[in-house]
């Protein structure tokens, strides 16, 4: 089983297997998350159906609501169940947050794996910036981290946001972090007064992200039949003279005629035979009765053909003088 591990610069990692099987095809992916709370980006409410990033807060709400100031996209590629979206590929709005501040995202590579079941993992790497623009201590604080999102269980903050595996009609799905992953802030005084002021960063952060998938489907695979012919043989040869083995061509089920081959013993030398075809696919052996034992071989082949698989028939006949 294949591995895909993403790393931090903190050091921690996340690793994702590749599911078993995977119902997905191979080529792009890519991933909205639906807009939503607009002019309500925090709170500390929590509000149904819409993604949020969620830090403890103390004197600034908790719920942070990622794309209340437009929705948030992702393109990448899948890949044998395995789905990768890199940093150059993602857009994610800055948002104004309360007292002036924002809040604007260095994008970071995602990875994740989709089952046959559409269970979905996914390892996040982000990157946020908040910018204080007056008070003690204004400028900008950068908080990072790794988090672990899965559409199977509840939301670790709220107990109320709930993963939704990937539908493959709607395209829908829902990921969650079932616990709190660390927050890692820059060294500096913003960051210093956000942790004493605003947010209990020691508490880390939980996430809840929704919206709709689009995933390569695989190709449909044609049901294989076999190609068969209705072919008239003789029970045996002469030892000396004609045979006809083969009264005209043959064509199977598909429609294609068939391609025959006639070999034998000794190497196949002409003092002791030879073969005539005709346009019609007449095939007849002439023997010349030189040889006491000969072991004569009629191979007829047919390629494989859109659904049919190829056809192959070999008869031997032994001639004894």
């Amino acid at each position: 089983m294949r591995n895909l591990a993403i790393t931090a610069a903190t050091g921690v990692a996340l690793s994702l297997a590749a599911p078993a099987v995977a119902d997905v095809g191979d080529g792009p992916a890519s991933v909205t998350l639906d807009a939503c709370a607009q002019g309500a980006t925090q709170s500390d409410t929590y509000l149904p159906d819409c993604s949020f990033v969620n830090l403890v807060g103390k004197d600034a709400p908790s719920y942070t609501y990622v794309t209340s100031q437009g929705p948030i996209s992702w393109s990448g590629t899948s890949a044998s169940g395995l789905i990768s979206f890199p940093a150059a590929e993602q857009t994610w709005p800055a948002l104004d947050l309360d007292n002036n501040r924002t809040l604007t995202w260095t994008p970071k590579d995602i990875a994740g794996a989709i089952d046959d079941n559409g269970t979905l993992r996914m390892a996040m790497q982000y990157e946020m910036t908040i910018d204080v623009p007056d008070g003690i201590a204004a400028g900008t604080c950068t908080l990072s981290g790794i988090v672990e999102l899965s559409s199977e269980g509840t939301e670790f903050r709220s107990e109320q946001a709930v993963g939704q595996n990937y539908d493959p009609a709607t395209g829908r799905f829902a990921v969650v972090s079932t616990s709190a992953y660390p927050v890692i802030p820059s060294i500096n005084a913003t960051c210093l007064r956000l942790a004493a002021v605003d947010y209990n960063l020691l508490k880390g952060a939980s996430w809840y992200l929704t919206g709709s998938m689009a995933l390569t489907e695989k190709p449909a695979v044609a049901a294989v039949r076999a190609q068969t012919a209705k072919v008239k043989l003789p029970k045996r040869i002469k030892a000396k003279g004609k045979t006809v083995l083969l009264q005209r061509a043959v064509r199977t089920n598909a429609g294609q005629k068939l391609r025959a081959k006639v070999t034998w013993s000794k190497g196949s030398a002409k003092k002791y035979a030879r073969v005539k075809t005709t346009k019609s696919g007449k095939v007849t052996i002439i023997t010349t009765g030189k040889a006491k034992r000969l072991r004569v071989e009629l191979k007829l082949t047919a390629k494989a053909t859109g659904p049919y698989e190829p056809y192959s028939k070999t008869t031997t006949w032994l001639v004894r003088r």
